[in-house]
């Protein structure tokens, strides 16, 4: 719905046959299409006909909950409710408002005492918003080893060592099924719930699977050491337990006597795709890996970690970068979960990848067309000098910007625009930032599923 900026969104078709005596909702503020953040105000006028009364207005959101609406000091029929954005992704969204009056007409033209006490939906009105809230970038590292497979260490000296000697933000020690022992296990959970500290610091627990005929992977916060062995079986049981994924060190084209990475050339599993949240991405190699999974039809977010087996652990060279609400267990693994991830080999830079308003990792349903990208990309390092940024379109660069292409204040901290075409189709998009020295980043995707837009055909006007 494209209104003029500040214009009223009015319903004008009631979600029942109202008779003579239906509701109009006016919603007056925010404007349509405004981009909103944290406590919005929304007002309502709610018209009504001779002898009904409004019983129950309210605010609904994208997810489900209401927020009641109260009469504004003016009168005259406007409503005012309070929404908390920030409990809403980002992105587009629709806040509903419902009127439901009761009184004489509400369900019949004859007043009776039934009509006066029933209560009923006759008219809702849409509001379109796009909601921006403000994340927090947090540094971690999920693929790690201590003494308990074959790593050095005890789990809390490793945890100890992530949390005060690295400075993560989060973490996971994610040691061998085949090698460590349930009691080894039991323990790595139990030192997980120990460090573990809103606020401060997230200590999250992990297995890793190691199929040299299949590929590694980890996944986390499993309430069972092992899993099924067979890859279909795995991926289900993943699913029905509700357990988080990551595909490790991805690599193509190895010899036949050497192990594989390829989790079966790539092979696309429904079940899988639910679960498996992220891959490694931390080299070219591991890009054309990336590039092989997403052409193949998975959702997987950029991740960078280290598979550090001693000392050393989230010291880099590459990090896992969540955007979350909040640096808790909870924030952390919801972010992995909508794949709002990159991958870096910079302690401190900052990316975020927008198209039309969404997030990495989003999944958006958009007629085929022209639509905008947004970069934003913040390094307060000196010697951290952006060469090039390339925005990827289905593993092909659709955009490339050289460091001839930007003034020098846009090196270090700057923002990009631009537009990207979608034909009918699915399709994903990603960006790679490369900064001196090599230093890489990679976002996650933005996945399109872009239709062609058919106008219903207009009725012929009746004489």
């Amino acid at each position: 719905m494209e209104l003029p900026n500040g214009s009223p969104v009015i319903a004008t078709t009631p979600t029942t046959a109202g008779g003579a005596y239906a509701a109009d909702i006016a919603i007056t503020s925010p404007a349509a299409g405004a981009r909103v953040s944290g406590v919005v105000e929304v007002r309502a006028t709610v018209a009504l006909k001779p002898g009904e009364q409004v019983t129950s207005p309210v605010v609904q959101t994208i997810d489900g909950a209401q927020a009641p609406m109260f009469p504004a000091a003016e009168g005259g029929g406007v409503y005012v409710a309070l929404v908390d954005t920030g409990k809403l992704p980002n992105g587009r969204q629709v806040l509903v408002v419902f009127a439901t009056p009761k009184g004489r007409g509400a369900r019949q033209e004859v007043y009776t005492d039934e009509s006066w006490n029933a209560d009923r939906e006759v008219r809702r009105a849409e509001l379109p918003i796009v909601v921006r809230n403000p994340y927090a970038f947090y540094w971690g590292d999920i693929h790690a080893h201590t003494s308990y497979s074959d790593g050095g260490w005890y789990p809390n000296e490793v945890y100890r060592y992530a949390r005060d000697t690295a400075k993560l933000d989060f973490f996971a020690v994610t040691d061998h099924e085949e090698i460590m022992t349930q009691d080894a296990y039991a323990d790595i959970v139990a030192q997980a719930e120990s460090f573990d500290e809103r606020g401060r610091f997230v200590a999250l627990y992990g297995v890793e699977r190691s199929n040299d005929d299949i590929g590694h992977l980890c996944y986390y916060m499993s309430p069972a050491r092992l899993l099924p062995t067979d890859l279909t079986a795995f991926y289900r049981a993943m699913e029905v337990q509700g357990i988080l994924g990551h595909f490790n060190h991805p690599w193509k084209n190895g010899a036949p006597e050497e192990w594989h990475n390829d989790f079966q050339d790539f092979r696309y599993s429904p079940e899988g795709d639910r679960s498996m949240a992220m891959v490694e991405v931390r080299s070219r190699s591991e890009e054309e890996c990336y590039i092989a999974m997403l052409d193949n039809g998975w959702h997987v977010g950029a991740a960078g970690d280290v598979d550090a087996h001693a000392p050393g652990w989230g010291q880099g060279p590459t990090w896992t970068v969540v955007l979350a609400k909040e640096l808790t267990r909870e924030g952390i693994l919801e972010a992995m979960r909508a794949r709002r991830t990159y991958s870096t080999a910079d302690r401190n830079m900052k990316l975020e990848f927008t198209l039309d308003g969404e997030d990495m990792g989003a999944r958006i349903s958009r007629p085929a067309g022209r639509y905008e990208f947004s970069i934003s990309v913040d390094d307060p390092d000196e010697a951290d000098v952006v060469e090039s940024v390339d925005v990827f379109l289905d593993g092909k660069i659709a955009a490339s910007m050289g460091r001839v292409d930007m003034s020098e204040s846009m090196v270090k901290k700057f923002s990009l625009t631009g537009p990207l075409t979608f034909t009918p189709g699915n399709h994903y998009c990603f960006v790679r930032v490369t900064q001196a020295e090599g230093k890489t980043t990679w976002s996650s995707p933005i996945w399109v599923s872009a239709y062609e837009y058919v106008p219903l055909p207009m009725k012929k006007r009746e004489e």
